[in-house]
């Protein structure tokens, strides 16, 4: 475990830049970029993933610790959440630390579904996080397990949607993008979540988005991924305003 450490990207609130958040993104000193193989089997098994939850627990209250004055963004996948110590180690996270730290689900559906639940999304296991003080988000909607359907099955229990250019980019035209866009910006508006767009890194996207209302954005444009200990509580914020 000594292997693995994270990083934090920066997600943005172009209204208000008091409301920076940082996801953080888990890396491996030994593999560029996200460990996949290394995370795949960390969570195959319940033995070796409560090892990954040991590790989970002390690193994420260090970084909560040292950065009093921020916010942060945890993923989880849905694998984990077959994982009765999964909720075990949330609830063993200091109180007043959970309130700085949302905890967000992505979009790969488990292989190894422990629990009987009659959806397709675990919607027992959003309520447990929910009513141990965490604020969630569901990653990635549109992909994988993040269906429209699966997110209006628990959208009670989530404070945040995110969705990301990833997926489309080459695959569809600007203007579908745009109507995608839109779409998901009223589901937001209707059920009080916050949407965030991922994958922001040219400024004309951003400010198409801001002139849409759309203030929360994540990507290089903003910033790359770098150290949480500890981060500068200066900001440097993009005005579109003008």
């Amino acid at each position: 475990m000594n292997d693995l450490y994270f990083v934090g990207q920066k997600i943005v609130n172009l209204m208000d830049e008091n409301q920076t958040e940082y996801e953080l993104l888990l890396r491996s000193h030994s593999v560029p970029g996200f460990p996949a193989q290394k995370y795949a089997e960390y969570i195959q098994s319940e033995e070796k993933h409560d090892e990954y939850l040991e590790f989970l627990q002390d690193e994420v209250q260090q970084i909560l610790k040292i950065n009093p004055k921020q916010r942060f963004a945890l993923n989880l996948d849905q694998q984990e959440l077959e994982y009765e110590n999964t909720f075990k180690m949330l609830a063993a996270i200091d109180e007043k630390l959970r309130l700085r730290l949302m905890i967000e689900i992505t979009e790969l559906p488990p292989f190894d579904q422990k629990t009987q639940y009659g959806t397709a999304i675990n919607v027992q296991a959003f309520e447990k996080i929910s009513n141990l003080g965490y604020q969630m988000s569901l990653d990635d909607v549109t992909q994988g397990n993040n269906s429209i359907g699966n997110l209006l099955l628990v959208v009670p229990y989530l404070k945040q949607m995110k969705w990301s250019y990833i997926h489309v980019i080459n695959k569809v035209t600007k203007e579908e993008v745009e109507y995608l866009i839109q779409f998901l910006n009223l589901i937001a508006q209707q059920y009080q979540l916050n949407l965030v767009i991922e994958g922001v890194e040219d400024q004309e996207i951003s400010e198409w988005l801001f002139d849409n209302n759309i203030n929360n954005q994540q990507g290089y444009l903003f910033a790359k991924p770098a150290g949480v200990e500890p981060i500068a509580l200066v900001t440097n914020r993009l005005d579109l305003s003008d």
